[in-house]
């Protein structure tokens, strides 16, 4: 599978320009807050609607402005998780899970992802009885349950504290690896980019650099030839 992104989009003296490709390995958006990472990922999804351009997912058209093509969201096949991750507040875990899985479902069929993400004995409780890391593993069981063609991350670890998100980082990478489809993962985080992406897309200002591999990206960053995001410096391998 694959996602081809071609567009363009302005919003007030805001303009965004992304132009990139994910394919089997997790793809980082990086960049500083406000250069329209989120806005591309509510594009893909079709919750936003971009000016022109065009957006692809493994061959099936999602948006095509010369054409007048564009998906509505539920259409599309995207797995999307929100920073707040959007469980729905008067359902129980099982019952979020569940809403992945189309109208009426069999409540067994919630029993793989709820065990898969270690939610079990969780499957009564409402959103506010959880813990965050519990909150994440219960947004990500439902977008598995949906069984998307592409997912769609809007910085999933940004509430969580360093020991548990390094514990739900390990976790979310093993199933992302798993999934087999195109993962986009959007982060101002250099560190989290560096332990979860195969490729890295950098963005400034409304607009997308040449993707490229995690290694290389990060050995330009380390040698200073990147030249793409003024102020942001990556530390040695020991955090010194």
């Amino acid at each position: 599978m694959s996602l081809s992104v071609h567009i363009s989009k302005k919003l007030g003296a805001f303009r965004l320009q992304a132009d990139f490709e994910a394919g089997d390995r997790i793809l980082a958006l990086l960049g500083p807050s406000g250069c329209g990472k989120s806005m591309t990922l509510k594009c893909i999804a079709g919750i936003e609607q971009p000016d022109e351009g065009f957006i692809s997912l493994s061959g099936r058209v999602l948006y095509d402005s010369s054409k007048r093509i564009n998906l509505p969201p539920q259409k599309r096949r995207v797995g999307y998780m929100f920073q707040n991750y959007a469980l729905f507040p008067n359902m129980t875990v099982r019952k979020n899970v569940l809403a992945g899985m189309g109208k009426r479902p069999d409540p067994s069929l919630a029993d793989p992802f709820l065990e898969n993400f270690r939610i079990s004995d969780l499957a009564d409780r409402l959103p506010q009885e959880l813990s965050e890391g519990q909150k994440q593993r219960t947004a990500m069981a439902r977008i598995m349950a949906q069984q998307p063609d592409v997912i769609l991350l809007d910085e999933p670890f940004s509430a969580l504290d360093t020991v548990l998100k390094w514990q739900l980082e390990t976790e979310m990478l093993k199933a992302l690896s798993e999934a087999g489809r195109p993962v986009v993962f959007v982060s101002h985080d250099i560190d989290e980019v560096f332990r979860m992406s195969g490729e890295v897309c950098s963005m400034n200002e409304g607009r997308t650099m040449a993707t490229t591999g995690s290694k290389e990206f990060f050995d330009e960053l380390r040698n200073g030839s990147a030249g793409l995001m003024p102020g942001w410096r990556i530390l040695p391998p020991d955090g010194s």
